[in-house]
């Protein structure tokens, strides 16, 4: 993640630019190239190029912007109880302070609103689909959402003060061109080389027709047990400590983490590591991802046949999301410890997350990155609207006894209102870099932006002191 300062931000808005400008220019080369007739060698190359560019854009990109709108299947409605408790539970929170107006696009919210709202968040409907037995549910929300506010709600409906629904609103999606995946591609082959050169190796259901750009590590691939989640492995030799799961974040795979995962080999080269990988929000071209049921029960079968009982899991950002589902699953026993990096789930009920990845207009140059590379990169995007679902995903902290966790905090993050998540987890309304109590550990540093505690040696061997600890120490059970 790149910074605020204004080379960065003129870097960063002439890269989406030029990448922005390819697709029309592409349209406009071909059309003059066919009235002119190209009468060099290059022109006939520019041709050729672009007519890529034209025929991706049109065979490719405009057949799946309308593909990626497909309503979302939401999970099965829970019963009223469970609806109750769950929105009692959030409430506590939303009274702190605004939080619960920063679902909407203006304070000045009135009781359809908050309607809409609602059923969004807790019925996985809207008004045009609302039973006539949940009328009486909805008047006992509504009634505590007063209470939350401090006012009555006005009757009636402020089409300016819309709320934001995730996996109802459209999927915002920007065309990428031809170039940018073959990018993707090469990230990827360095991505595979590296992991190959420290000791891993690469396993997947055999489908080359998986992604695009097609993977180079499907040539060294080993049969994986399951579909649709390749994974890294490198093998787990000790008898004694524990083998970690890593699961990563948005962005272009494995390939940050890759510093991090040769300084760990340096220090426990006979820990092995379990690296999953998840394409759907890796800039590629794929498949929609597994459902939290299927890759739980994925991530189960991937464990039992390398016959690893329980593990350490590692993971960032959206990696923690798949830690909740797993947590809420079959696999809460086989998590030994987990450190959580820029986690997502805590206080999920907050608008921050949503907004800040989905619905802010970027102003900065970090946000701009975010914008354009990630939330607004089509299949990144398909995920997080229609296969994101905030009550399977949020976590609390009574969820996390049984087991040693870390959580590691970043005072900048653009993406988690970390300085709320800090507040819920420690009760200290003073920051420290780091606080301790009842197995649980905050580490928070007030200068960080989201995942850059990757960047540097230092930062990273914050994390690797912590994970050194979860995994030698395997044995910590209430």
């Amino acid at each position: 993640m790149i910074g605020t300062s204004l080379p960065e931000y003129a870097f960063i808005r002439t890269s989406i630019a030029l990448l922005q400008l390819i697709a029309p220019f592409s349209f406009i080369c071909v059309a003059y190239l066919i009235a002119a007739q190209p009468a060099t060698k290059w022109q006939a190359w520019l041709g050729a190029y672009a007519v890529v560019e034209v025929l991706f854009y049109i065979s490719v990109y405009l057949p799946r912007r309308s593909l990626l709108q497909k309503p979302a299947v939401h999970p099965d409605i829970h019963t009223r109880e469970h609806r109750r408790v769950l929105f009692q539970r959030c409430s506590d929170h939303l009274a702190v302070s605004d939080h619960l107006s920063g679902w909407f696009r203006s304070t000045d919210f009135k009781r359809d609103n908050v309607v809409d709202w609602l059923l969004w968040a807790l019925f996985s409907s809207t008004r045009d689909n609302c039973l006539v037995e949940w009328e009486d549910e909805l008047e006992e929300y509504l009634s505590m959402v007063e209470a939350i506010i401090g006012r009555k709600l006005e009757p009636g409906y402020n089409t300016n003060a819309q709320c934001m629904r995730l996996t109802i609103d459209g999927v915002p999606m920007l065309h990428r061109p031809f170039i940018w995946y073959l990018i993707v591609g090469l990230v990827d082959t360095i991505t595979s080389f590296c992991l190959w050169r420290q000791g891993f190796h690469h396993y997947d259901d055999g489908n080359l027709m998986a992604s695009f750009p097609m993977r180079p590590s499907y040539v060294i691939s080993r049969r994986s047990p399951v579909a649709n989640l390749p994974y890294w492995y490198r093998p787990h030799r000790s008898s004694t400590k524990l083998p970690v799961l890593f699961l990563h974040g948005v962005g272009i795979g494995l390939y940050p983490y890759m510093p991090f995962f040769e300084e760990f080999n340096a220090l426990h080269p006979d820990i092995g590591i379990l690296a999953i990988e998840f394409l759907s929000i890796s800039m590629h071209i794929t498949s929609p991802p597994l459902s939290s049921t299927e890759v739980c029960t994925a991530i189960s079968q991937i464990l039992d046949d390398l016959g690893l009982d329980r593990v350490a899991v590692l993971s960032h950002s959206y990696g923690t999301v798949v830690t909740a589902q797993m947590l809420h699953s079959h696999l809460s026993p086989r998590i030994a410890a987990i450190l959580f990096v820029d986690p997502i789930p805590f206080l999920l009920h907050l608008p921050d997350v949503a907004y800040n990845f989905v619905y802010r207009q970027a102003r900065s140059a970090n946000e701009w990155q975010l914008w354009y590379f990630t939330s607004r990169d089509p299949d990144i995007s398909r995920t997080l609207s229609r296969h994101f679902f905030w009550s399977e995903n949020i976590l609390w902290k009574e969820d996390l006894i049984g087991r040693p966790v870390a959580v590691w905090l970043s005072g900048k993050d653009q993406v988690v209102n970390s300085e709320q998540v800090r507040k819920y987890l420690t009760e200290e309304e003073i920051a420290s870099d780091h606080w301790a109590k009842n197995r649980l550990e905050v580490h928070y540093d007030p200068d960080l932006d989201h995942a850059t505690v990757f960047d540097t040696k230092g930062r990273r061997k914050r994390l690797l002191d912590v994970l050194d600890r979860f995994v030698t120490y395997p044995d910590q059970r209430n």
